[in-house]
């Protein structure tokens, strides 16, 4: 993934932005960058509120009065909408509680949602068509997740959650300030006909609804969102398989132990369907993480895995790995051996 916190701290930015309230809601947003962080204030008004379609490939409709805010520039003319396919990365301030109908409609091209734990209202058709998000950072703990339901039901497809306490923006990007994390699979639902009644059955395939129903007071249920792996291990892919364990094995919290036996079991019997996630993602934490399953012969065929994908980091830090932990540091000579 491209480092591009930097470009929080260089952003042009041009807001369209009407009052609500004692607050302010964002209608629209130009500037240079893929990534957005929005400010928590906007002429002494905190942002409350994100309008209608504001990040949508569609043009919002703007009522007749509404102001600029400027950032760092003096004209929409010399910015770009940052909306639909440009936008990749958006951090939402502390201050939001509402996200308005449709507000990232056909955002194809969001892959990370930064938000905190004032999310209190939610729109519909919120995040239709946003095919690469994949990767929501809750700015706060685990033991604080009060919008995170809210979210999780406005989203069905696979979604990496990761709370991360703020102590600065460009932390919300950086996984070694994870503090807990949880992996939500997609799910269908779909309206079954029973003819000649004209009544219909509401039919649900796969465990991430269930998964996505674990929280009681604004905290997640650990024991309850790990029941659900026996039945996901029945329905879903051994790649879904292998994203939920290593999620909880790499970030245990509340994690029991004969659980813990049953993620090590399910990722030990499809360790390079996991090897090959990090490969493809160039994820060097979690390929370290995964030598820990490694025997001497897995770390040759993973190394096979990173040369074939042209991953020379990778490679490079799997015969480290090798020599300090594998056969070469375990085996011990004699005179008998030559």
């Amino acid at each position: 993934m491209t480092d591009m916190t930097n470009d929080f701290y260089s952003q042009k930015l041009d807001i369209l932005w009407e009052p609500a309230g004692d607050g302010a809601r964002v209608l629209r947003v130009y500037g240079e960058q893929p990534v957005l962080s929005l400010p928590e204030s906007i002429d002494g008004r905190p942002v409350t509120e994100i309008g209608p379609y504001c990040f949508s490939r569609s043009e919002p409709k703007l009522p007749e009065t509404y102001f600029h805010h400027y950032i760092d520039s003096r004209s929409v003319e010399q910015l770009s909408s940052l909306s639909g396919n440009v936008l990749e990365m958006v951090r939402l301030p502390d201050t939001v509680t509402t996200l308005h109908n449709a507000a990232f409609y056909n955002c194809r091209s969001l892959h990370t949602l930064s938000v905190s734990t004032g999310i209190r209202s939610i729109g519909s058709d919120e995040f239709m068509n946003c095919t690469s998000l994949r990767r929501l950072v809750m700015r706060c703990t685990d033991t604080e997740a009060e919008g995170l339901p809210l979210l999780l039901e406005r989203f069905a497809d696979d979604l990496l959650v990761q709370f991360i306490p703020e102590t600065h923006p460009a932390n919300d990007w950086e996984p070694q300030t994870v503090s807990a994390a949880l992996f939500f699979p997609e799910y269908y639902e779909w309206l079954d006909e029973i003819s000649p009644a004209h009544i219909f059955s509401r039919s649900i395939h796969g465990e991430g609804f269930r998964m996505r129903k674990c929280f009681e007071n604004g905290r997640i249920h650990y024991e309850k969102y790990d029941l659900c792996f026996e039945n996901a291990r029945k329905v879903e892919s051994d790649e879904t398989l292998c994203r939920i364990a290593i999620t909880r094995l790499r970030w245990p919290n509340g994690l029991k132990e004969d659980m813990r036996r049953q993620y090590e079991t399910a990722l030990t019997e499809r360790l390079f369907t996991a090897v090959n996630l990090a490969v493809k993602s160039r994820d060097l934490e979690l390929l370290l993480f995964l030598c820990s399953f490694f025997s001497a012969g897995d770390y040759t065929q993973a190394i096979a895995s990173c040369v074939e994908a042209d991953w020379g980091e990778g490679s490079a830090r799997l015969m480290e790995e090798k020599h300090q932990s594998g056969s070469f540091a375990e085996k011990k000579f004699s005179f008998d051996d030559f």
